[in-house]
């Protein structure tokens, strides 16, 4: 009965294009982070997070930061123009959700304390304005497998 179940779920996520995420995921009140990825860098001395924050409560809600002990900072970036800017903090709507990828938002982790490979993971501690924190495990993909972790929307 077991298996069966897993070979119709199997089937159902074939049949609609989506595939179980490999992305780290984690939750706090009414925040949650998923299909956190860092694809492996090509750089020994920084690296780049994507994730999608979501939000189901009734106010928005500031991502100001985050720290790992990966990396001696983490900054919020974006793609502007095709040159990479510090941001300032990211607003992430009520009852929404904002999506850090490539050629937009992005974290950049700076400052590796060693070079991170496929396979590795990084625990990143995201903080709001609102005081909450979430600390999510995030593998190293290769590229395209991490980009492939994003959803679409």
């Amino acid at each position: 009965m077991i298996r069966q179940a897993g070979l119709m779920l199997a089937a159902a996520l074939a049949a609609t294009g989506c595939h179980p995420s490999r992305g780290g995921h984690a939750a706090a009140g009414d925040l949650s982070v998923t299909h956190a990825v860092i694809p492996a860098p090509p750089s020994t001395a920084e690296a780049s997070a994507f994730l999608v924050i979501s939000n189901g409560g009734a106010s928005d809600v500031a991502l100001t930061g985050a720290l790992t002990p990966a990396a001696d900072s983490v900054l919020l970036h974006r793609l502007v123009g095709g040159l990479m800017q510090p941001s300032a903090p990211l607003t992430v709507p009520a009852h929404g959700f904002v999506k850090l990828g490539p050629g937009g938002y992005h974290l950049m982790l700076e400052g590796l304390k060693h070079p991170l490979a496929v396979g590795d993971t990084v625990t990143l501690a995201l903080q709001f304005g609102s005081g909450a924190a979430i600390a999510v495990r995030v593998p190293v993909l290769n590229y395209t497998d991490a980009v492939s972790e994003l959803p679409l929307r």
